[in-house]
């Protein structure tokens, strides 16, 4: 079988919170909502998706490992050590990047078998049922093998990126542990 990886760049520098806020409606209510800036990497990630995979070519089946190369510039510690000038959480823009390449789901009103009256629910509340706005470039994140993830300076804004690539894995290669390209000096007791 031939080994197959696709390698998508985005063009982003900075960071990527992950975590919903909680916010307060009039009536008291309590409610969580993403964040703005969430929601414009999402939708940049989205938008740079269709181009690198058409509907036509969705979604890729099987195992896959996405490996990511964060490009952000950096600047000295107080150590003299480099560090990210932007800290990025990794796996916070690794978590948000594989929801994205699931599919767009909206949720309608689900109905009785004569299409016209909604089920219920006990409480007597409507019942509703997820359907598919747009394929995915996968089909569920679950089948995602988390690869590498590396931060890697660079000198300007305009070199700043994430390259994501994604490796489309046999079912035997998930029983083999990746190699390491360097020597492992091993201190398990």
């Amino acid at each position: 079988m031939e080994k197959k990886t696709f390698k998508v760049m985005f063009p982003f520098s900075g960071q990527v919170k992950t975590q919903m806020r909680i916010a307060t409606k009039k009536n008291g209510k309590s409610y969580l909502f993403q964040p703005n800036n969430v929601k414009r990497f999402e939708t940049s990630v989205r938008t740079i998706l269709m181009y690198a995979f058409p509907l036509e070519k969705r979604p890729i089946q099987g195992y896959l490992r996405f490996d990511m190369h964060h490009y952000t510039q950096f600047k000295r510690d107080k150590e003299g050590l480099i560090v990210p000038t932007k800290k990025g959480d990794l796996d916070n823009i690794f978590k948000t990047l594989a929801d994205c390449f699931e599919p767009i789901y909206r949720k309608r009103l689900k109905y009785e078998k004569d299409g016209v009256t909604p089920v219920l629910k006990k409480n007597g509340d409507y019942t509703y049922e997820k359907f598919i706005v747009t394929e995915g470039v996968i089909r569920n994140d679950k089948y995602i093998m988390k690869g590498q993830q590396h931060w890697i300076p660079v000198h300007t804004e305009e070199e700043e990126r994430l390259e994501v690539f994604i490796t489309v894995l046999t079912e035997e290669e998930l029983f083999i542990p990746p190699s390491l390209p360097y020597e492992v000096v091993d201190l398990t007791p």
